[in-house]
């Protein structure tokens, strides 16, 4: 994970500006307008409505927005600590609940200052 600290929210913003980025910027722009105008989705309500997301990307992409999916979920699980692996029949929003949840995992690990000192049988040293 980067050394910021993010929200999972933010993160699964920033992982969709970095997949859409290999469109260009007015391109990566305009799918953001289509998104907010066509489908009602504003940039910042998408980590809520992931579905929606997607199929409003699907609908401004066509086929291709398959290769943008995975190239965010890559940057999403890179973030994350994980590596991305595709797995047949898994839709882009069970990918995003996965991601999150490790994130959570990850991120509750960081906040805990005991982990890590505990001995082999569980116990926290002084």
């Amino acid at each position: 994970m980067s050394g910021r600290s993010l929200s999972f929210p933010q993160t699964l913003l920033e992982s969709i500006d970095e997949g859409l980025s290999v469109l260009g910027n007015e391109p990566r722009e305009a799918v953001y307008q289509f998104l907010r105008t066509i489908c009602s989705l504003p940039r910042e309500d998408i980590p809520d409505h992931v579905p929606e997301f997607a199929a409003g990307l699907r609908r401004a992409l066509g086929g291709a927005s398959k290769v943008i999916e995975r190239l965010i979920l890559r940057r999403l699980f890179e973030k994350t600590g994980s590596s991305f692996r595709d797995v047949p029949d898994t839709d882009f929003n069970e990918y995003v609940l996965d991601a999150k949840r490790r994130f959570e995992i990850v991120s509750h690990r960081h906040e805990d200052p005991a982990e890590g000192t505990r001995s082999k049988k569980g116990q926290v040293s002084s």
